[in-house]
């Protein structure tokens, strides 16, 4: 077993994402979640529209080693 971090992403209170947004690592798990609740244009675009009702946030899960993961 090995640990991954899972991407959450609620709107409105309910859950849209599912099990199979694992990122090796938090860091780059954090990147997708702070953009999804900003509703960034862009990687190094600054500018950005707050998304309402979205939620996001990264928790760690322990999964097996052949698990596909994202970068």
């Amino acid at each position: 077993m090995i640990m991954a971090f899972l991407l959450v992403v609620l709107v409105n209170g309910e859950v849209v994402s599912d099990d199979r947004m694992l990122f090796e690592n938090i860091y780059r798990c954090n990147e997708f979640a702070l953009a999804i609740e900003e509703g960034r244009a862009g990687p190094r675009n600054k500018r950005y529209r707050r998304n309402q009702g979205v939620t996001a946030y990264c928790i760690p899960r322990m999964v097996n080693e052949n698990t596909s993961l994202f970068e």
